[in-house]
Order: structure tokens, then sequence, then C-alpha cells
């Protein structure tokens, strides 16, 4: 069995989501991952703080910048 980098597996999960599209806004991962606003918003946090993301420009016209 692999283990997982990411403390859950919708984390993990978002991560491929952002590394598809760097343009990503949280209502597009809502849709896309079938989860809450709220899910989403924890795991782009716990993405922050492990240090795989981290976002770049204006929050209008930004994007994910990947670190990992």
């Amino acid at each position: 069995m692999k283990v997982s980098k990411f403390p859950a597996p919708i984390v993990e999960e978002v991560y491929k989501a952002i590394k598809l599209n760097r343009k990503a806004k949280y209502s597009w991962l809502q849709d896309n991952l079938g989860v809450s606003e709220a899910t989403i918003k924890r795991a782009i946090s716990d993405l922050k703080e492990l240090g795989y993301i981290n976002k770049e420009h204006s929050k209008v016209k930004g994007e994910w910048q990947l670190l990992k």
C-alpha cells in the first residue's frame, strides 16, 4: 500500500486538480471535485502549509504557483 504524503485524500485531489489548471478558482475546484467550498479552503490551506502551492499575482488574475 502506497503511503500518501498528504494529510487527506481530498488534499491530494485538490493538488492534482491545481496541477491540471493553475488558474483554478475555488468554484471550479468545488464543481469538479464535488465537495464544499469549506473543504476546498481547508485543502488549500493544508497545501500552503505543507509548501506545495502558493498564490501568484492578484486574486482575480492570479494563478497557483506549484512549489513541489
